[in-house]
């Protein structure tokens, strides 16, 4: 959670682990630090940002998982 920041709610996680090559870590910190922002924060927004320009909606890929859960 980013410094000062009150939790989220009303929506469902998932924790996964990610490896990052050399520099990429840095850079998320650098963005962290400047933006104010978690880095789960910025992996979802970039992920929604790329999805959402390649034309994929991802809350309904969302919507689908959850609906197939409680079928």
């Amino acid at each position: 959670m980013a410094r000062g920041r009150k939790p989220t709610t009303g929506r469902t996680v998932t924790p996964a682990g990610v490896t990052f090559e050399p520099g990429v870590l840095e850079y998320l910190e650098l963005l962290r630090d400047r933006e104010e922002r978690s880095r789960s924060w910025l992996i979802n927004r970039m992920v929604k940002d790329h999805a959402a320009s390649s034309g994929i909606d991802i809350t309904s890929l969302a919507s689908n998982q959850a609906s197939q859960m409680t079928s």
